[in-house]
């Protein structure tokens, strides 16, 4: 880890978006790898105070991740501002004015959105339509007067989908495939599916594409024929939790081998059967498949840069939606006021009422 590439991307950033949280506290969480650094643009940022909550998982120990985040804040002037915590703590959370909903994070439930003040609000890092209900009771936000808006990561400037391609053409490379004059076939659909296709594209690879968005599907002879003496397939569905690959799926890990025997696989999202495809001996790429709607592996994996710049843009969001709501706007006013001067500030494409205004 580049610390200081990581102080300059972060202090770039916050100039970028103007970001001022001077005055606010944050709840936010803590975590290793690339995902440390959000804390840590919430007080260089000028957070009054910043609660970071973090656990044991597979990506790390709660020693390990407190001590990478104190260390950082300590070398960067802001140890005291950041307290690293273990428990949703009902006392902190009627403090704070802007909650992330990152991994640590969720799930923001009805339990813990009952504990949060009035004027608190939600950024989303990422877009509206990612929305799970598994991790954030909108519902309930909207009843409280909770205000919750996404991240366009598509604005000018963040463009954040075109790390995705970038992602694939990594993990192409450590399956040993390379690229240019090589036969790849990008399945998948959106901004996903684009990225991928361009990127490897640039790289003079004999790019295909089967836009699963256009109604096509792997069960047509079309698809069929695309897949046929392929290199590579790159799963890219971010949309569809129909499954695509399996014996319940569109098309058969055995139909794939009959296709291409020497085919190997980059899966960054899209339903799967994964243990089909290991017991078949394809190669795959990354070693676990996430679920439906999840990504495998996230933009991290590229470096630090696309970490910090989504961080930063939904702490932007996050400060334009607290300081409307400090200032006496009711949800309803607010949104329309963020959304109109703020363009990284993201609506949700349905409906969601307030059933009160707060």
């Amino acid at each position: 880890m580049n610390i200081k590439r990581i102080e300059k991307l972060i202090s770039d950033a916050i100039d970028t978006y103007n970001l001022d949280l001077s005055g606010l506290t944050v709840f936010t969480e803590a975590a290793n790898g690339n995902y440390v650094v959000t804390p840590l643009i919430a007080a260089v940022a000028g957070s009054d105070r910043v609660f970071a909550i973090t656990r044991n998982s597979s990506y790390g120990q709660v020693v390990d991740i407190r001590n990478l985040t104190l260390e950082l804040a300590q070398k960067w002037g802001v140890g005291d501002r950041i307290e690293v915590i273990s428990d949703k703590i009902p006392l902190i959370l009627s403090q704070v004015d802007i909650v992330t909903n990152l991994g640590f994070v969720r799930p923001i439930d009805k339990n813990m959105i009952a504990h949060l003040k009035p004027t608190a609000v939600l950024p989303l890092m990422w877009e509206t339509w990612e929305f799970r209900e598994a991790d954030l009771d909108l519902a309930e936000c909207r009843r409280v007067g909770i205000m919750v808006l996404g991240t366009n990561e598509r604005e000018v400037g963040l463009d954040l989908f075109t790390y995705v391609g970038y992602l694939a053409v990594k993990l192409a490379f450590e399956l040993e495939i390379e690229i240019y004059r090589s036969k790849v076939v990008v399945v998948g659909s959106g901004r996903f599916g684009e990225s991928s296709v361009k990127a490897f594209d640039k790289l003079d690879a004999d790019i295909k594409y089967i836009d699963l968005s256009a109604g096509n599907s792997l069960e047509t002879e079309s698809a069929k024929s695309t897949l046929r003496d392929a290199d590579l397939a790159v799963l890219v569905e971010h949309h569809s939790p129909i499954c695509l690959i399996g014996s319940k799926g569109q098309i058969t890990v055995d139909e794939l081998l009959t296709l291409s025997s020497h085919l190997s696989i980059v899966h960054i999202a899209g339903n799967i059967n994964r243990k089909e495809i290991d017991n078949a001996a394809i190669p795959c790429v990354p070693k676990k498949s996430a679920a439906p709607g999840y990504m495998s592996v996230a933009t991290d994996y590229l470096g630090p840069k696309p970490v910090v710049a989504l961080h930063t843009a939904g702490l932007k969001v996050g400060e334009a939606m607290a300081r409307m709501r400090l200032a006496g706007l009711n949800p309803v006013e607010a949104e329309k006021k963020v959304l109109h001067q703020l363009p990284l500030a993201m609506e949700f494409a349905t409906s969601h009422k307030y059933t009160q205004t707060a």
